[in-house]
This record gives C-alpha cells, structure tokens and sequence, in this order.
C-alpha cells in the first residue's frame, strides 16, 4: 500500500499531469512555465514517493507506465478536490454573516426599511436583521455603549468615536392642536411659549432647538407632561394638549386633514443621519449595512460626529 510520505506537494501532482498530457517534458515545462530540470525533479520526487516508475523515457519524450495511467486518475481527483477545497474556503472567507442591530427612530416606510432590508440580504442572504425602535438620543446611546450596531438619528450624533451618514435634509414645522389655530395664525416666538406644550427629553434631537429659539431667548414654553415617542406627541397634539415639533411633509399633510393646526412661521432645518461606531467602520456587517445605505439613500455623504 502506499503511504503519504512528507514530501508530496501538490505542485508534483501538477507536474505529473501534465507530462501525462504533453508526453514530453519540454513542452511540459512551458506549459507550466517552469524550468524543465524543475519538472524533471518533480517527476523523480513523486516515482520515489510511490516507490515505482511512473514513465519510460524515450527518445521522443515520456511514455507513462501503466501503474502512472491509474495514478493520474487519482491525481486529477485530488487536485479537483483540492480546488474545491479552496473555492469553498474563499466563499466562506468572503460570506457574510452575524446579526445587525439597527435602531430606527422613525417609521419603517419613512427610513426606507424594505428597501435597505432587500439590499442587505442581496449583500448576504444569511445576515440576521434586529430593529429596534426608539428616540434619536438613545439609539446615540445604545450605538455608543454596543447595545446596537448603527442606527438612524435625526439631528447631529456630537458624540466621539462615531461615524455618520448625513442621508436627508429636512425642516420641522410647529404644530398645534386644532382648538389652537388661530392663535397660532398670529404667533410670534413669544407667544408660542405661552401656549402650552408637550414636553421632551434633554437627549431628543427637538430640545437642541428649544434651546436655540427658546431657552437661549430667555422663554419657557409651559408643559404639563413629557413624551419621548413621536407617535405619543403626534396623537397628544391632535388631542389638544399642546404644540411640538412635526417633519414639515407630515404637518402640512396632517393639517390639510385637519388633524393639526401649522404655525405659519418658519422651518427649523434638521438632518436625518445613520450612525455607527467608527472603529467598526472596516467589519464585514458594518460595511455591508452602509453599501446598503448608499443604496437606499443615494443623496448620502459620509462624515464623522
């Protein structure tokens, strides 16, 4: 029986073959681009190897034995298995795979989650995809600590160590109750802080422009209660208990409906962006997420918090 000594190399076996094909050392050799003394010692290393002569040597080249026609059989198998080997291995090399926790801050339609879903498993059909919804500051939060992957935010990150893609610029719109619309016909920033409002958080992207136009201004606009969920203060206003902040497309929309009354005063601008952790930046998952988003949202530009 033969025994697979230490000194096979595929490059024998290689070799090997290709005499069996050319008959003929030379045109062997310039076949595989090799020095013919090469070949020959490839030739002379695999007969000791399996311990009998695999080719008569003739005046008019090589002539394999017939122990060399059964042998390259196996040979070619061999060194078929072995590329397959190795095309199973890059495949695997190149797979990507692992789960992406994505936190929205929105709607599903409204950051375009079908389409970003449908680029991702293009990308990598066994990708697992976790959403998980919440308000802009916390996702800054839960992408900071690692609790989640990326996520969408609107408003700028202002935090070191993360990555953005500015996706979208937008304007939001004061909203009121309906029961309030004439005075918010007529309102200035003074008089809006009059009327009473519905609170929110220190780390929702809106109370940057409270403190812009209100805090800063010397005005306190009165609240009775806090929400940190859009949909919460978008049915508290149409419920009548007080202004905040609606994305302009929504309020104009929901004011024709007559479910809301529109200050006619001006837009404050805010950006809808994508974070992740920037050290992260280069990992298989994260770069599959952000060619999805590029994707999905072609008008993007890459930046850092």
């Amino acid at each position: 029986m033969m025994q697979w000594g230490g000194s096979m190399e595929l490059y024998h076996l290689r070799s090997f073959i290709t005499v069996v094909q050319e008959n003929h050392l030379t045109r062997a050799a310039e076949k595989l681009h090799i020095s013919q003394p090469a070949v020959s010692a490839h030739i002379k290393a695999l007969e000791e190897e399996v311990g009998q002569p695999l080719f008569y040597r003739t005046p008019s080249g090589m002539r394999v034995t017939t122990a060399g026609i059964l042998l390259c059989r196996q040979a070619r198998v061999i060194l078929r298995e072995v590329e397959e080997f190795i095309g199973m291995s890059e495949d695997l090399l190149n797979k990507i795979v692992g789960t992406i926790r994505i936190g929205l801050n929105r709607n599903a339609e409204f950051l375009r989650i079908s389409d970003l879903y449908r680029e991702l498993r293009r990308q990598g059909p066994d990708i697992e995809i976790v959403l998980h919804q919440s308000i802009s500051g916390t996702i800054i939060h839960l992408v900071e600590a690692g609790e989640l992957d990326c996520g969408f935010i609107l408003g700028d990150c202002g935090t070191e160590g993360l990555s953005s893609l500015s996706l979208a610029d937008f304007r939001l719109r004061i909203v009121g109750p309906v029961a309030l619309e004439k005075e918010l016909a007529c309102a200035d920033l003074v008089t809006l802080a009059d009327l009473p409002w519905i609170g929110i958080p220190d780390d929702c992207p809106y109370s940057r422009i409270m403190e812009k136009y209100f805090y800063s201004q010397g005005l306190q606009p009165r609240t009775g209660v806090v929400a940190d969920q859009q949909a919460a203060i978008i049915s508290m206003i149409q419920s009548g208990v007080g202004l905040n902040f609606m994305l302009e497309e929504e309020a104009v929309r929901a004011e024709k409906q007559g479910l809301v009354a529109l200050w006619p005063g001006e837009g404050f601008p805010i950006a809808l962006s994508f974070i992740w952790r920037t050290g992260e930046s280069d990992t298989p998952l994260i770069k599959a997420v952000r060619t999805a988003i590029l994707a999905t949202w072609p008008e993007a530009n890459v930046c850092s918090c």
